[in-house]
């Protein structure tokens, strides 16, 4: 049954590109569009000098050039895959997100400050997500140490010994010792069913030891790290709050401590940011359609990884509107 749905998938595709089987339009002839942004790089980095006079547009030509090169990288990545569907799928949502992006960047006039300063809430919120993983995994730990030391105790009550036979104490050490390390590999074996990132180093350090360690450690470090990029984060704030342009466009009245609390953030979905810019339905249609392929569904688990060569010229020519529509926008806005 789903080899027939497949085969019906399969023929729809081959109907639907059979007028390009007869042009032999093939793969490399569709990945022309490719050329066009390796020209725009030049461009843009030939007229740079043009282009930067300040440092309004200096951000305006480094989210450009770097939009362009993560273009270039990821198609080239693409051309590596050997037809994978998966990586086929991921990249065709990827580039139309970018066009997404570059209309707005077009449409919204305060947009490419936002996006290019995004990065620092999302670089503190993947610090804040690794301290919360971190703290998760210590927690485990801690529950399994303190497992092991009640355990550990009952067992040293249980085999100890008050003889003053010097071979019966080293007897019952001995049995303590062995039955601790039962103990151990029980719980050991017990906590590596949770999805945890360090159990894998329990044999070098066991419960305790290493909770401690992740917790004045790796902890650390990364609570000192998340210190660093909030105080980055914030004396960038104080800086644009001074800069004349920023505040052309976002308000004479800037407050430093609101600029990545609301001034900067875009909280809409990207189904809200497609339908901003016109491209409701191509989002819907392009997201529907790679999702099957991107999450865990019955198609994805049963249908084969290999794209057919009609799979991939019609993602292709997808992928060839996108990059024409993105070259355009971006040559507009830089």
């Amino acid at each position: 049954m789903i080899n027939k749905i497949y085969c019906i998938y399969k023929c729809i595709l081959e109907s639907c590109f059979a007028d390009n089987k007869k042009t032999n339009n093939t793969i490399e002839k569709n990945l022309i569009k490719k050329k066009s942004l390796n020209e725009l790089k030049l461009k843009l980095v030939k007229h740079k000098r043009v282009l930067v006079t300040s440092e309004e547009t200096h951000i305006q030509y480094d989210l450009s050039i770097t939009l362009v090169d993560k273009l270039i990288h990821i198609i080239d990545e693409l051309l590596n895959t050997k037809n994978d569907l998966h990586k086929l799928a991921s990249t065709t949502r990827y580039i139309l997100e970018t066009l997404i992006i570059t209309k707005l960047l077009l449409k919204e006039e305060n947009y490419f400050v936002k996006i290019y300063f995004a990065i620092y809430n999302q670089q503190e919120n993947k610090s804040n997500l690794i301290i919360q993983r971190l703290k998760y995994e210590i927690e485990i730990l801690k529950k399994y140490a303190e497992e092991h030391f009640v355990q550990a105790n009952q067992n040293r009550s249980k085999y100890s010994t008050q003889s003053n036979d010097d071979e019966q104490r080293l007897q019952a050490t001995k049995k303590i010792m062995e039955e601790n390390e039962k103990i151990f590999q029980q719980l050991r074996k017990e906590a590596l069913k949770d999805i945890t990132i360090f159990m894998n180093q329990l044999n070098n350090y066991g419960f305790d030891a290493l909770s401690i360690m992740l917790e004045k450690d790796t902890l650390q470090e990364y609570e000192n790290k998340l210190k660093e990029i909030q105080s980055l984060k914030s004396e960038k704030a104080k800086q644009l709050s001074k800069e004349q342009w920023f505040k052309s466009y976002f308000g004479t009245s800037v407050q430093h401590t609101q600029i990545f609390q609301k001034m900067l953030k875009d909280t809409r979905s990207w189904q809200e940011k497609a339908e901003a810019v016109g491209l409701k339905e191509e989002y819907k249609l392009n997201y529907e359609m790679t999702s099957a392929f991107l999450h865990f569904t019955s198609y994805s688990l049963l249908t084969s990884n290999i794209a057919s060569q009609d799979e991939i010229d019609y993602k292709y020519r997808l992928i060839n509107q996108y990059i024409k529509q993105i070259t355009t926008n971006i040559s507009i806005f830089s």
